[in-house]
C-alpha cells in the first residue's frame, strides 16, 4: 500500500522523474515480484483476467516488433517496460485480493494528497507567476501539459466520487475537486477539459441521475466561458491537430499491419506550424504507427475488456469510479500522447494506473464471486 501511495503522489514531492521511477522500482515492482515468488498461485489469478491476457498479447507483439524496429534506444531497456507495467498490475491485484477496500482507501488518500498538492501549487503559482502564465508545478512535474495529466486524473476521481457518494458527504468531494480543477485551468491545457467532458457523458450510463446534473453544469459553464472569454477556447484553434493526425495516418498506412516497430522515431509536419513534430498527439495513432493494426487490436481489446467489466459491475461504487478514470484517460489520449508504454511517468496517470485499478477490482470481484 505504501508503494502504491508513493506512485500516486510521488510526482508532487520527489525532485525529478528519475527518482520517481526508482521509487516505483523499489516500493512497487520489487515487492510485487517477491510476493508472486512467495505466492505463485496469484500469478494464475492474474493471467486468467481478460485485460491481462490482452496486455500480455500486446507485450509479446511489442517485443517481437523490436526485431524490425529502427529505434536508436537500447532494445534491452525497451523490452523491460512491459515488465514494469505488469508489476503494477500485480501490485494492485495483490492488494485487492487481500483487501479490496484497502486499495480503494489508498487511492482515496492519494487523491486527497493530490488536492492538497494542487492547492500548494496554486499558491506558489500566484506568488511567482511564470512568464506565460501556465502552471508547471513543483517536484517531478515538468511542463504544463504533463502536469495536467496528473491533476486531471485526480480531478476525475473526485468528480466520480461526488457522482457515486451519499448526498450528505457531497462537500468532501467538491472541496477536493475545486483546487484540482483550478490547477488544471492554470496549466492552460484544453486536453483535460475534453477528457472531463467525455467522462461526464460516460457517467450518464453509470450514474444517470447525478451525471445529468454534471453534464448540465458543464454545458452552462462552457457556454458562459465562450461568450465571456471566447479567446480561452478559440485563440489556439485546433493547434494543428488535424494536419498532424493526417500526416501520422499517412505514414501509418505505409506499414499498416505490422507498424514500424516499438521505439521508432517519427517526424510530422503541418502546414503553417513552422516546425516539425515527433508526437502524433493521439495515443491510438502512436500504437498504430509503432505496432500496426495487430498491436492496435490488442490495445483496443485491453480497453474493451476493461470498459465492459466496469459496465457489467456498475452496481459497485469502486467500478464506477475506476471506469471514470479509465474513460478520462481515453479522452485525454485523443489529443495528446505518443509514449504509450514508457517508464513510470505522467502518462501512467492516463493509461496504466486506471487500467491496473480496473484489473485489480475485476480479479478481486471474480475471487469474491467464487466464495
Amino acid at each position: 500500500m505504501l508503494g502504491y501511495l508513493a506512485l500516486l503522489t510521488g510526482m508532487f514531492w520527489l525532485a525529478n522523474s528519475s527518482l520517481y521511477t526508482k521509487v516505483f522500482y523499489g516500493l512497487v515492482a520489487f515487492p510485487a515480484l517477491l510476493a508472486l515468488v512467495h505466492k505463485p498461485r496469484r500469478l494464475s489469478d492474474l493471467i486468467r483476467e481478460p485485460m491481462l491476457l490482452a496486455f500480455l498479447a500486446l507485450s509479446a507483439w511489442l517485443l517481437l516488433s523490436l526485431t524490425w524496429s529502427g529505434t536508436e534506444d537500447d532494445p534491452g531497456g525497451l523490452a523491460k517496460r512491459p515488465l514494469y507495467v505488469f508489476m503494477l498490475f500485480a501490485s494492485c491485484t495483490l492488494i485487492a485480493l487481500e483487501d479490496r477496500e484497502l486499495l480503494l482507501k489508498a487511492l482515496k488518500a492519494g487523491a486527497a494528497l493530490a488536492a492538497l498538492a494542487a492547492l500548494v501549487n496554486l499558491v506558489i503559482y500566484f506568488m511567482e507567476p511564470p512568464l506565460d502564465w501556465r502552471l508547471i508545478g513543483v517536484g517531478a512535474l515538468r511542463n504544463p501539459l504533463l502536469t495536467s495529466h496528473v491533476f486531471g486524473m485526480f480531478c476525475a476521481y473526485w468528480i466520480a466520487v461526488w457522482l457515486t457518494r451519499d448526498v450528505r458527504r457531497d462537500w468532501v468531494a467538491i472541496l477536493c475537486a475545486v483546487p484540482l480543477l483550478a490547477a488544471l485551468m492554470a496549466t492552460g491545457s484544453r486536453t483535460p477539459l475534453l477528457a472531463l467532458a467525455l467522462m461526464s457523458v460516460w457517467m450518464l450510463i453509470m450514474t444517470p441521475r447525478r451525471a445529468a446534473y454534471l453534464v448540465a453544469i458543464g454545458v452552462v459553464l462552457i457556454a458562459a466561458s465562450f461568450f465571456a472569454f471566447p479567446e480561452l477556447l478559440l485563440q489556439r484553434g485546433l493547434s494543428f491537430r488535424p494536419q498532424i493526425w493526417g500526416d501520422a495516418l499517412g505514414q501509418a498506412l505505409q506499414h499498416l499491419w505490422l507498424g514500424y516497430g516499438y521505439g521508432s522515431s517519427f517526424t510530422f509536419h503541418a502546414e503553417g506550424l513552422g516546425m516539425s513534430m515527433s508526437d502524433p498527439h493521439n495515443v491510438e495513432l502512436a500504437v498504430l504507427l509503432e505496432l500496426g493494426l495487430v498491436g492496435l487490436l490488442f490495445w483496443l481489446m485491453m480497453y474493451g475488456f476493461g470498459i465492459w467489466r466496469c459496465f457489467s459491475q456498475r452496481k459497485h461504487k469502486g467500478f464506477k469510479v475506476a471506469s471514470a478514470l479509465l474513460v478520462y484517460g481515453i479522452g485525454a489520449g485523443l489529443t495528446e500522447g505518443s509514449s504509450f508504454l514508457p517508464r513510470p511517468n505522467e502518462s501512467w496517470f492516463l493509461i496504466w494506473i486506471p487500467l491496473s485499478l480496473v484489473a485489480a477490482l475485476s480479479i478481486s470481484q471474480r475471487a469474491l464471486d467464487k466464495q
